[in-house]
């Protein structure tokens, strides 16, 4: 800041400057720190550009329409990208999380169909015998039970 011969910060204009206090959340606080310092203003001189570029309340945002408010200083610009993004991650995400709950399910059959055989040569039955195609039997609904997505175990 530019200070004038008594050591006093000098006047922007012809109009003093008396010290005020706004209430401000931190979120409006930091966005108008980092629109002015964008523009190589401090925040005082950003809203005092803005009141005198806009002198009345009703010319700062005339209408709603996105074609007026395109010509107001703003941090989210691309807001409706980001937004865009946002729910395109979402999808990533879920879809991400649907293959490596099938990849899990995957391995997890193969190694159950493993253990099911390691089961069925501890019995010492042949692969004829009545009692190893029952057993064969049960461990392979068990194996469809605990592996198919859409069928509840309980």
């Amino acid at each position: 800041m530019k200070r004038d011969i008594q050591g006093k910060f000098a006047l922007k204009n012809e109009d003093y400057r008396l010290v005020r206090s706004l209430r401000l959340t931190d979120s409006t606080w930091v966005t108008l720190g980092i629109t002015s310092e964008c523009l190589g203003l401090t925040r005082a001189d950003y809203l005092e550009q803005i009141i005198r570029e806009n002198a009345l309340p009703n010319t700062v945002y005339p209408s709603n329409t996105r074609q007026n408010l395109e010509f107001l200083p703003s941090n989210t610009r691309y807001e409706e990208e980001i937004e865009l993004l946002k729910v395109q991650i979402q999808n990533l995400t879920q879809k991400n999380a649907a293959l490596m709950e099938r990849t899990a399910i995957a391995f997890s059959q193969v190694e159950l169909e493993l253990l099911r055989d390691r089961i069925l040569l501890d019995l010492k039955l042949g692969k004829q015998a009545p009692g190893y195609k029952a057993v064969q039997k049960a461990l392979n609904r068990f194996i469809a039970e605990l592996t198919d997505p859409n069928r509840s175990v309980f």
